[in-house]
């Protein structure tokens, strides 16, 4: 039998006791219900509006910057990378606005945000190696792709 079936769920487990013989609560349920950030039937918050303009505003003035980063912390090989890991970046800090952080610095915070979006990429990299074959201009290829499946079984 698995520990996971032998769990009861977290709403019928009874009170803890713990060292002292004191009896703990047990955990309140989270709220159910929709996100409090998600947008429903197309509404817009006016806070979503702010933030777009503030973020519209950081974007003219730092992406020279936020790309310059980025294209410094990437390696010499993978310069294609420069635009996608960028646009990351602008995604992650308009989230960040979105959940109503202020920010006293932006280029220090864009700044961050580049250079760990940069580790981030290679860190998941070292898990999903990928390597591109133009199966059309190579007659061994097929071949070449055989022994890469044999060696990695």
């Amino acid at each position: 039998m698995s520990i996971v079936a032998e769990r009861m769920p977290l709403a019928q487990v009874a009170p803890r006791a713990d060292e002292h013989g004191k009896t703990k609560e047990p955990l309140p349920q989270r709220p159910r219900g929709p996100h409090p950030y998600r947008v429903v039937g197309g509404a817009v918050r006016p806070e979503d509006d702010q933030a777009r303009q503030l973020l519209a505003g950081w974007f003219g003035e730092y992406a020279p910057m936020v790309r310059g980063v980025v294209g410094r912390t990437v390696r010499y090989g993978d310069l294609d990378l420069v635009d996608d890991l960028a646009q990351d970046v602008w995604v992650a800090a308009w989230r960040y606005l979105l959940r109503g952080n202020e920010v006293a610095r932006p280029a220090g915070l864009l700044a961050f945000m580049a250079r760990c979006r940069v580790v981030d990429h290679y860190r998941l990299a070292r898990v999903r190696r990928e390597q591109a074959t133009d199966f059309q201009d190579d007659s061994d290829a097929v071949a070449r792709l055989a022994s890469w499946i044999g060696a990695a079984a």
